[in-house]
């Protein structure tokens, strides 16, 4: 039987050990104190069908990073890695990066239907995008299609890889940047920040011996069982009945909007907050409301990518699925895909850029009050739902909670089954 997490804690130990990887640990989970980048490309590699971006300045370790670990989960060397990734530019052709016909077929010297030549990147199940945002948004649109339908069409003809793993880089927006689409981010499940080295780990790549091409020869190398059977290992990871709930809540904290089509901020067009449309409403500057601070609501694929990494998560650790790994990998699953009020970024306590700590913020404001104050409203709605109450008692009761989730979830479902 394989034991790819031994593999697994080998792997990072040796990306230390050999100075290939010395990020600082600046997520805490519980006692936990880990690499960001580093934990979710490990997370990553063990699902199937999600894409992590790695964002940061030019040096920071992120294509090294993503090609090193490519090269151990899938057994290959180096140099075989760096020719699997496409680079951006927004010169790149589409035939560059997933294939071009076959001109034998023009010349006589091949017969019948017609015949693509895939790319070696098109046929991986570990893809890399580097410098995504050097891409135009006509290029982009090919990452969108390739992400939404994990296939590749190209002339008619379709080459489908199976399971793979999606990885892109990003360097911050200067010349020759192009913003990301945010149909595109919204199908990126998590971004992490990648920072440059600190004076530390300065001191200790400063000692590494021997080239990083020859030191990679030196990491651990998956199976092709092992590296097959991480999904099934994770998805045996079970979430804590919390973690459900607080999900379920984080995800209606953002979405929930009093001034839209059935409460669904989803279905504004032309409004919203940044554009007044929560002047006067009930909710507006409410510091313990989420609706107003940020103009996109989160779609049903933020609630998937939560509940896989924090399985993923909880596999890499060794622990629970619990609160503690929610409240830490939430913001970055979070952050790219919404834009907050900045009028609210530059009041106390001031996170200015900080878009990662204040939607963290968000994130925990969220999962206590789900915690705590809404308990008893919680059990109230499950008490109506398994028919201990009547809908009558619990819409009554539900009325006295100045809270969005009993005002427009709880209640107008109650009242449609009455």
């Amino acid at each position: 039987m394989p034991d790819p997490k031994s593999k697994i804690e080998q792997l990072v130990s040796s990306l230390e050990e050999l100075r290939l990887h010395l990020g600082r640990k600046d997520l805490l989970i519980g006692r936990d104190r880990i690499n960001s980048q580093l934990y979710f490309c490990l997370a990553n590699a063990c699902l199937r069908s999600r894409a992590v971006l790695l964002y940061g300045g030019m040096g920071a370790n992120k294509t090294s990073l993503i090609n090193l670990l490519g090269a151990s989960f899938l057994g290959l060397e180096l140099d075989r890695m760096e020719d699997l990734m496409v680079t951006g530019h927004p010169e790149q052709t589409e035939e560059k990066i997933v294939g071009f016909l076959d001109p034998r077929q023009w010349t006589g010297q091949k017969e019948g239907s017609v015949q693509v030549l895939w790319t070696d990147w098109a046929g991986s199940r570990w893809k890399l995008i580097n410098e995504i945002n050097r891409f135009p948004s006509g290029k982009q649109n090919l990452f969108l299609e390739i992400l939404q339908k994990r296939r590749i069409s190209y002339a008619g003809q379709v080459c489908q890889p199976g399971e793979t793993c999606y990885f892109a880089t990003m360097n911050p927006e200067f010349s020759a940047t192009y913003p990301l689409d945010q149909a595109l981010l919204d199908r990126i499940s998590a971004c992490v920040p990648a920072y440059q080295p600190d004076f530390l780990a300065g001191l200790l790549l400063s000692e590494r011996e021997g080239e990083v091409r020859d030191l990679a020869g030196m990491l651990p190398r998956f199976t092709e069982s092992e590296f097959s059977s991480l999904p099934q290992l994770v998805a045996g990871k079970p979430l804590s009945s919390q973690v459900e709930l607080a999900v379920l809540c984080l995800i209606r904290d953002f979405t929930l909007c009093e001034r839209a089509p059935s409460y669904d901020k989803t279905q504004l067009s032309g409004s919203k907050p940044s554009l007044g449309l929560c002047s006067g409403c009930h909710y507006h500057n409410n510091p313990e409301a989420i609706c107003w601070q940020t103009d996109e609501e989160l779609s049903d694929r933020v609630r998937q990518d939560l509940r896989i990494f924090c399985r993923a998560f909880a596999f890499l650790l060794d622990r629970q699925a619990d609160l503690e790994i929610l409240r830490a990998i939430a913001p970055y699953v979070i952050w790219h895909r919404i834009n907050p009020m900045t009028s609210v970024l530059e009041k106390p306590p001031y996170f200015g850029v900080g878009k990662l700590a204040y939607v963290a913020s968000l994130v925990n404001k969220s999962i206590d009050r789900t915690m705590n104050e809404r308990r008893e409203m919680n059990l109230i709605y499950s008490h109506a739902m398994d028919r201990e109450i009547s809908a009558s008692q619990a819409i009554e009761e539900l009325s006295s909670f100045d809270d969005p989730i009993a005002r427009m979830d709880f209640i107008p479902h109650l009242e449609s089954r009455q």
